[in-house]
């Protein structure tokens, strides 16, 4: 068997297998039973089988994934960038990185399964969201393009983000949108996007970037989740919305292979599309702009073409597996797990957040895209290995301050404010490869997994402890599923996780930014004590 499928499936089991093993192992301790109801003595096996068929299906669409996404959408990406950058009409590259942008984000699952959580007409919903993108895609290429500093423009376009944050904070009725508004900006980078900004920004630095493309190479992803969240702060002043109650499809009575079924096909009268349509809409746009663009400029061989379509059935292929086991089996045992965890202590359940916060960061796709990304470019200096790790830890440092929240019920705005604060501080320490690192590590950690699963974690813990509020969800138990309520939305509680998933990364690589800075100057302070030695002096006599 080739190197790199035994590579990418070892890499895919080693990603998905620990949150898997701590489910069972909560439910089997009888701390989080997701057995067919939540008493105790009758777990029921339905359940475990559905994730363990689940675990194996988000394996290997993992690994294929992993595998198409290399001579698929990355690819694309690099084509595309590299030609952008060498564009002498610059409407060129403002039309086509735009399209690109806006047309991916669109389509993006994440985007789809948030979506259909407000009560607001969804094509309206996504086209601002893919309008936000789109037009920062624009600036973060024509930023390479004329070499202008990132630090600078994530200064600039976050202190306007909260000009518009304050003035839906005094509008009494539109406050309370605030945490979806910030998660808006976290689910437009998922596992579609993620790659091919990630490659055309690559591409775009590789010609242009000029003696800081390693630096340049990165930041587009950060800046395009920033669109989302002025764009949806703008609709909300404009017109404002409601959100409907959250639905999650536990299909209680059904056998495990009918709810796999369920969840790749579309269903009747089409409440959900499926995955293999989902995913198809994300694909099909970048696969139509692609042979557009090459048509009239890059003019790639036959050969070419067709390495990068199979790369892009492949990757297809994987996507459909893995969100369909994340739909059919992650998505309602994650509302299980966070309604069966409001049995246990507080401080139990918050420290149960963070180690599932650790493991499920690393079943993100787009993550493993972008840590891959970081090791090339930085030619080793900053490790994979490093990268994930201090994602873990950030994500497990998000969910736990999630749940306190959920727990407690105040304002996200007390995490958000300071948070953001600290990071732009932060912006003037760490180097400008850290920074921009930091800031694509953010926009990435939000994808599938944390919409999927942790988002009805936190429903079903509180649906079972949240303090009400009005106009909040309730949750009944009846044999084999969760019944959510229509009556009523709790958007002010629940929405705020991904948005919290998105910063702790970037605070998390500034302090491994800040840490670099540090040992730096300690070797440069031992070179020069060493210099200074008066026993390395060295005395030259000249005859």
């Amino acid at each position: 068997m080739n190197n790199r499928y035994v590579k990418a499936l070892l890499s895919s089991t080693l990603s998905i297998i620990p949150i898997i093993a701590i489910i069972f192992l909560l439910s089997l301790s009888n701390v989080a039973p997701i057995g067919n109801n939540f008493a105790v003595q009758n777990l029921g096996t339905d359940n475990y089988l559905l994730l363990g068929i689940g675990a194996i299906i988000m394996i290997v669409g993992l690994a294929a994934f992993q595998i198409g996404a290399r001579t698929g959408l990355t690819k694309v990406g690099e084509y595309m960038g590299s030609s952008l950058s060498k564009q002498r009409h610059l409407f060129i590259v403002i039309i086509f990185s735009f399209l690109l942008g806006m047309l991916i984000t669109c389509a993006e699952p994440s985007i789809l399964i948030v979506a259909n959580q407000i009560n607001v007409n969804k094509w309206v919903l996504i086209g601002s969201i893919g309008a936000g993108v789109g037009i920062f895609v624009v600036v973060g290429i024509l930023r390479i393009v004329f070499h202008r500093s990132l630090t600078l423009w994530y200064l600039i376009f976050y202190l306007l983000v909260f000009m518009f944050i304050c003035l839906l904070m005094v509008d009494g009725n539109n406050h309370a949108f605030l945490p979806f508004i910030f998660d808006a900006g976290g689910v437009t980078t998922g596992s579609a996007t993620v790659p091919f900004i990630l490659a055309m920004g690559a591409g775009v630095a590789t010609v242009r970037g000029g003696h800081k493309s390693r630096d340049s190479s990165f930041g587009l992803v950060g800046l395009a989740s920033v669109g989302p969240i002025i764009m949806m702060t703008i609709l909300i002043l404009l017109s404002p919305t409601g959100f409907s109650a959250y639905k999650v499809p536990v299909d209680g009575d059904l056998g495990i292979w009918a709810r796999l079924v369920n969840s790749l096909i579309p269903s009747s009268g089409l409440a959900s599309l499926g995955t293999i349509i989902e995913v198809l809409m994300a694909f099909l746009p970048i696969v139509i702009i692609f042979f557009v663009y090459n048509f009239l400029y890059l003019k790639l061989p036959a050969r070419k073409i067709g390495q990068v379509m199979i790369g892009f059935g492949i990757s297809f292929v994987g996507l459909v597996l893995f969100l369909t086991a994340v739909a059919a089996a992650m998505s309602p045992i994650g509302l299980k797990v966070g309604y069966a965890l409001s049995a246990q202590p507080y401080w139990l359940i918050i420290f149960l957040a963070f180690i599932l916060g650790m493991v499920t960061i690393l079943c993100e796709p787009a993550v493993h895209v972008l840590t891959t990304q970081i090791e090339n470019f930085t030619e080793g200096e900053v490790k994979k290995q490093t990268v994930l790790l201090t994602l873990s830890i950030g994500v497990g440092a998000a969910i736990c301050l999630s749940v306190a929240r959920t727990l407690f019920n105040f304002s996200i705005m007390y995490y958000i404010v300071p948070g953001y604060a600290i990071s732009l501080i932060l912006m003037f320490v760490v180097p400008d490869i850290y920074t921009a690192i930091a800031f694509d590590s953010g926009g990435t950690a939000s994808g599938p997994m944390a919409v999927s699963f942790i988002l009805p974690l936190i429903i079903g813990l509180y649906s079972a402890l949240g303090t009400p509020m009005p106009g909040d969800v309730t949750a009944e138990i009846v044999p084999g599923k969760i019944v959510i309520t229509e009556s009523v939305s709790f958007y002010s509680s629940a929405f705020g996780v991904v948005a919290m998933i998105a910063l702790t990364p970037i605070l998390a690589i500034q302090v491994l930014g800040v840490v670099s800075v540090i040992k730096r100057e300690m070797r440069l302070k031992e070179v020069r004590e060493q210099i200074m030695d008066a026993r390395n002096d060295e005395i030259i006599h000249f005859a």
